[in-house]
């Protein structure tokens, strides 16, 4: 029997399981416990699809059970996340009686996650970069953004109204035809690499600065600035 074969796979097993049990916290209201898991799956979501082209494994098997452990992961957990925060929030008196329902807009996250899944897996174009952007990347921002509750937030009243602009912002985002950078690295040179190093380095100022979790919102802020930026100069040059 051939182990190896099942090695990415299992690896993308253990995303899933992060993503279960981000989302069990999560629902616990812990949102830093969820946050954690997030990143552990990620860590798992970076090494199988690795593991996969190192033993020329890969199967359509494993890039089906990825995007649901993905979705799961980098969808569901983080929709939970805002679902728990929208449902503790102060609300304006008018909305007092939405309080029971409206909460449940933060699952539109899921959905969108899963369609941006779903193009990913269909689309050749994002072989050495991303259309939209990356599941990971929302799921991070989201989980730091919340575990970090800046004063914009926490002291504002008018927070849900926000909170769900943004929401339906980076659903959008998941499925625009924005051109976002990758860190894949063909060679280690610098030449040719110059974005995707200097992007590394303004990421770890943030993180030895800010924290290792309360950082991630800025950071996917500063990529996504970054993405635009890289578009405008690259339309100027055509």
């Amino acid at each position: 029997m051939n182990f190896k074969k099942h090695i990415p796979n299992s690896i993308t097993c253990c995303n899933l399981i992060c993503g279960c049990i981000a989302t069990s916290y999560a629902f616990a209201g812990d949102a830093k416990m969820a946050l954690l898991w997030m990143i552990m799956g990620a860590v798992f979501d970076f090494f199988d699809g690795m593991s996969a082209r190192l033993l020329h494994v890969s199967s359509p098997v494993g890039k089906e059970l990825d995007s649901l452990a993905d979705d799961v992961t980098f969808g569901v957990a983080p929709a939970t996340i805002l679902f728990n925060e929208l449902a503790v929030l102060e609300y304006p008196t008018f909305l007092e009686p939405l309080r029971a329902y409206l909460p449940y807009v933060a699952f539109l996250m899921a959905a969108f996650s899963a369609l941006r899944l779903a193009k990913f897996n269909l689309d050749a174009r994002q072989t050495t970069s991303f259309i939209g952007l990356p599941t990971p990347a929302n799921a991070l921002f989201w989980g730091s953004l919340l575990v970090y509750n800046p004063a914009w937030i926490d002291d504002n009243s008018g927070a849900v109204f926000l909170l769900i602009s943004l929401m339906l912002l980076s659903c959008y985002l998941l499925v625009s035809e924005l051109p976002m950078f990758a860190l894949k690295f063909k060679h280690w040179g610098w030449r040719g690499n110059e974005v995707k190093y200097s992007f590394a380095l303004l990421s770890l100022c943030c993180l030895l600065y800010f924290g290792w979790l309360e950082a991630w919102w800025i950071i996917i802020t500063l990529y996504l600035l970054a993405s635009v930026l890289l578009r405008k100069q690259t339309q100027q040059k055509s």
